[in-house]
């Protein structure tokens, strides 16, 4: 056993007591003149003290791991105890790059402050717009890069195309960069399928599936049984792009997988094609829940219990111990979580609003909403936009919505969205959080609607009365959102909220007004307004009272702070435009 493994057991008996896991025998068995000089300072340190009154074994325990804990810190060194069969090779050198890097110093500070500390949304897009540029990042932002990458696997998509060759060989000398590493730029498909990294086969089979879904499928299959289910469940979700009813067998028989999360990904897709023999079956079982009464109004009953063939189709019939509603709404929601949501409209002839409305009148409201909520997450039909708007913050699960929204046009959205604010100008800041949400990392609203974003900033914020509560940690995350997805032509315009002085700061100091009462009075009452004044001040604020105090603002950049995040955001973007434009070069 190495000395790191004994510290380590030392360590786990100290802390849960040597009477329920005993000290390793290699220290506990007296002092050994041919061990290492810190196993035997450890092994010393267990030794019953005579000089120590009561050193019990407990004392003797935690005094050991004291001095394995210096020693753990200090470090050793290991001497003929580290043998090598044979010197450490040479790792092979970083093949050549096919990218280009930027060579202006002044975009390398910029990309460096951005990947050090920038926001996740400006970090993305600064990755993509280097990627449509053609570009790669210098080499010596790959580690910080890297390290936002080990950090953030969202960000991965964006950094993955612009590590170039030296940034995928760094992923294969690092364990926890491992994810970067994988085949040159310029490999082959075939070889990106067999050596690949899982980003790098994933993105493959995307792709793929978007030209011939029928080849990736095949490719796919090929490889699921040499596959480990960490690598299979990506690829498989990568089937849900191209989705069609040629798919059906192969989900079908994912089905019966041995990894739970890869089943009940196949039950989801496959319940995406209301054709499927899956969706029907579940049609069936849901339709038999289904009852009109004497006025043909549609009630839904869950059973008590749950069908055994259920199982097989991805319906747990034992809740989980988090779940609280019962075993009939554990079942009621799953099994609507698994049925297609054009099934609720054809059988109840209503459209996706009414059904909303029906459901608010069920004494099993919550069980579907929930169901509806994650079906739309899978199916995500954009008739039900509306439907899902009307659940509620508490019910309406927070991707829901954007990934929705996300299937419309650019210009469908953001005519909705236009509707909203113009609609209700006193909750722009809802509508700032929902533009917000549906936006990919990287993306950025359009010319037209920036603009016209930020005069209803201007509007709301910049006038003689503040519309809306912009005093509210809210208000804050609004505005650093439109920071960074506000198209660049709009922000010069949208830092004038803090850069020009506001109506309100214009404001002219009230004149005083004319001394009517004798010199006298006028200083008696002067004197007694300053003792009123400076009593209350006497009076120590607690500090929840001092931290409101500071807290107390009307608009956010009115906090130093807030407008040094706004600020830096603005110049930031402002600069690296500036510095991707000159990289382009003229149109």
């Amino acid at each position: 056993m190495s000395n790191a493994q004994l510290w380590a057991a030392l360590q786990q008996s100290a802390m849960v007591g040597s009477d329920r896991l005993a000290v390793p025998p290699a220290l506990a068995s007296g002092v050994d003149p041919s061990a290492s000089r810190s196993q035997q300072a450890v092994q010393a340190a267990l030794q019953p003290r005579a000089d120590v009154p009561g050193d019990s074994p407990a004392q003797q325990l935690l005094r050991a791991s004291a001095v394995a804990a210096v020693f753990e810190r200090a470090g050793w060194q290991p001497g003929a105890l580290v043998c090598l069969t044979a010197p450490l090779a040479v790792p092979a050198a970083a093949p050549a790059e096919s990218r280009t890097a930027p060579a202006d110093a002044r975009l390398h500070t910029l990309m460096g402050d951005v990947l050090k500390d920038g926001p996740f949304e400006l970090q993305a897009s600064m990755l993509r717009t280097l990627d449509q540029a053609g570009q790669r990042l210098p080499h010596d932002l790959l580690v910080p890069a890297l390290e936002q990458g080990r950090q953030s696997v969202e960000l991965r998509q964006w950094l993955a195309p612009v590590l170039g060759e030296r940034g995928r060989w760094l992923g294969t000398l690092n364990p926890q960069w491992g994810y970067a590493s994988g085949v040159e730029e310029t490999a082959d498909p075939e070889l990106v399928w067999q050596e690949g990294s899982v980003e790098q086969r994933v993105a493959l089979l995307r792709s793929e599936r978007a030209t011939d879904a029928a080849k990736a499928r095949t490719r796919l299959e090929g490889s699921l049984k040499e596959l480990g289910a960490k690598e299979r469940l990506p690829l498989v979700q990568a089937l849900a792009v191209g989705l069609g009813m040629d798919d059906e067998p192969l989900l079908e028989k994912l089905l019966s997988d041995r990894s739970k999360e890869i089943r009940e990904n196949a039950a989801q897709m496959l319940s995406c094609l209301p054709d499927s023999a899956h969706s029907q079956r579940v049609m069936g079982w849901m339709q038999s829940m289904l009852q009109q009464d004497d006025k043909g109004q549609w009630n839904v009953e869950p059973p008590e219990e749950g069908l055994k063939e259920w199982e097989r189709d991805g319906i747990t019939l034992k809740p989980d111990a988090y779940h609280r509603g019962g075993k009939k709404a554990w079942l009621l929601e799953q099994m609507v979580q698994l049925t297609p949501v054009s099934f609720w409209t054809r059988a109840l002839g209503l459209t996706p609003l009414e059904v909303m409305e029906w459901s608010r009148r069920s004494d099993w409201k919550s069980s579907l909403r929930q169901g509806w909520v994650q079906a739309l997450q899978y199916q995500l039909d954009v008739e039900w936009i509306d439907a899902a708007q009307t659940m509620g913050r508490d019910m309406r699960h927070d991707a829901l919505l954007p990934a929705l929204m996300a299937r419309l046009s650019r210009e469908e959205r953001e005519s909705r969205w236009i509707a909203q604010f113009e609609r209700d100008r006193h909750k722009l800041i809802d509508a700032i959080e929902g533009m917000s949400q549906s936006l990919g990392g990287a993306e950025l609203l359009s010319p037209a609607l920036s603009a016209r974003l930020t005069e209803a900033l201007h509007v709301a914020v910049g006038g003689k009365q503040i519309t809306g509560n912009w005093h509210s940690y809210r208000a804050d995350q609004a505005l650093l959102s439109c920071a960074r997805m506000l198209d660049v032509t709009a922000l010069e315009r949208f830092a004038e909220l803090w850069r020009k002085p506001s109506v309100l700061d214009a404001q002219p100091e009230p004149e005083p007004e004319p001394q009517t009462e004798p010199a006298a009075a006028v200083t008696a009452t002067a004197a007694a307004t300053a003792a009123a004044v400076a009593a209350p001040a006497s009076i120590p604020l607690t500090p929840q009272q001092q931290a409101r105090l500071e807290r107390s603002r009307v608009r956010p950049w009115d906090e130093e702070r807030m407008r040094g995040h706004l600020e830096r955001i603005v110049d930031l973007r402002l600069g690296l435009h500036q510095a991707f434009v000159a990289l382009r070069g003229p149109a």
